[in-house]
């Protein structure tokens, strides 16, 4: 299956919510050698919902809606510790995933126009890709991204990115995740 990501115009008009990951520096190396995304100023990342709403459509409506998702859910741990494939991708494979599709599904309830990838998949995979390219060295990638795990995160928040006029991506907004059950 090939990657198909948005037709939206490269205008800096795009948007995303992702899960910003910690990563090492020699998983970094390998993302900023082999996914463009990286070059592009895109951290790594879950993607949780892509595209989103247009940047300038990113008003203080929208973020109360994300804030009430964010809250809604708690902080939680990730492991990675293989290694996943598409055919022209390299990924890491977060366990668990449910957290992330939980929160999929919540932000595209909220944000219905929005279909994850424009629903060019049947399913959502969670992932983190290191290497995005067909000229890639694939299985030399693969095994020197699974050389570097295992690695656990601490998800607590959602990143809302936009991509610029230059075209780079930068963060917008960060929402904190918080045990829907704790007192304020």
């Amino acid at each position: 299956m090939e990657r198909i990501l948005s037709a939206m115009p490269a205008d800096g008009s795009r948007s995303a919510v992702v899960v910003r990951v910690s990563i090492s520096a020699r998983l970094e190396h390998l993302r900023r050698r082999w996914d463009p995304a990286a070059a592009a100023g895109v951290p790594p990342h879950i993607t949780i919902l892509y595209p989103f709403v247009p940047a300038v459509g990113l008003d203080p409506r929208v973020r109360a809606a994300l804030a009430d998702v964010a809250a809604a859910n708690r902080p939680f741990d990730v492991r990675f510790d293989h290694v996943g494939r598409f055919p022209s991708v390299v990924y890491l494979v977060p366990d668990p995933p449910e957290p992330f599709i939980r929160l999929t599904e919540a932000v595209h309830r909220r944000f219905p126009d929005f279909q994850p990838y424009e629903g060019a998949f049947d399913d959502v995979i969670p992932h983190l890709t290191i290497a995005d390219s067909s000229a890639a060295p694939l299985d030399s990638v693969a095994a020197e991204t699974a050389a570097a795990l295992p690695l656990t995160f601490r998800v607590s928040r959602l990143d809302v990115l936009v991509q610029g006029a230059d075209d780079r991506w930068r963060s917008r907004w960060r929402l904190a995740l918080k045990d829907p059950s704790a007192r304020t």
